[in-house]
């Protein structure tokens, strides 16, 4: 009884410097297209006092950033892409990507979406599901449940991210299965 009570409050006292140290700690910059060398001609271009010498500068850079584009090297991409990327990817747990950086969608609410089934089948012996959704991702139900009705194409279905990377799938509100994404 004394351990537990002495543990108890060594947990209460480390508390607050634990709280401390992670709202301390900064998130890491990611990489930007800054440090592109394509990027950096053009900055370099900007600072060029010389309108002419400035132009001839800016067009060599655009020559070449347009090259490396047309060749596959580079892809430009607007934030209507990268929210549509990141969307997609949703129910995978990815590090962070530095491709990412720069996109505010990381602050939307990223714990729930809404699809439609396109395909669904039972899993032999299992009694769980697999759900392919209208954008073609691929989903497991975990669980089973005997008054989970089955899912069928054309149902809308809910996947809630739930604590410790869990996922809930809830076909046309009934209660939710735990699941995973598979592909």
């Amino acid at each position: 009884m004394r351990w537990r009570n002495a543990l108890i409050l060594a947990a209460i006292a480390a508390a607050p410097a634990g709280v401390a140290a992670a709202q301390s700690r900064a998130p890491q910059a990611m990489p930007t297209d800054a440090n592109n060398p394509l990027v950096k001609a053009l900055e370099a271009c900007r600072k060029i006092p010389d309108a002419a010498q400035r132009v001839a500068c800016y067009d060599a850079a655009s020559a070449a950033l347009v090259n490396a584009t047309t060749s596959g090297q580079v892809r430009v991409v607007d934030r209507n892409e990268v929210r549509r990327a990141r969307r997609s990817l949703f129910g995978f747990s990815l590090p962070r990507l530095p491709w990412f950086s720069g996109d505010d969608s990381q602050n939307d609410p990223d714990d729930r979406l809404d699809s439609t089934i396109k395909s669904a089948w039972l899993l032999k012996g299992a009694g769980r599901y697999r759900i392919v959704l209208a954008d073609n991702a691929v989903w497991e139900t975990t669980e089973s449940k005997l008054n989970w009705i089955a899912p069928r194409p054309g149902q809308k279905i809910t996947i809630l991210k739930g604590v410790l990377g869990n996922y809930f799938l809830s076909v046309d509100g009934q209660v939710g299965l735990r699941g995973r994404r598979v592909g």
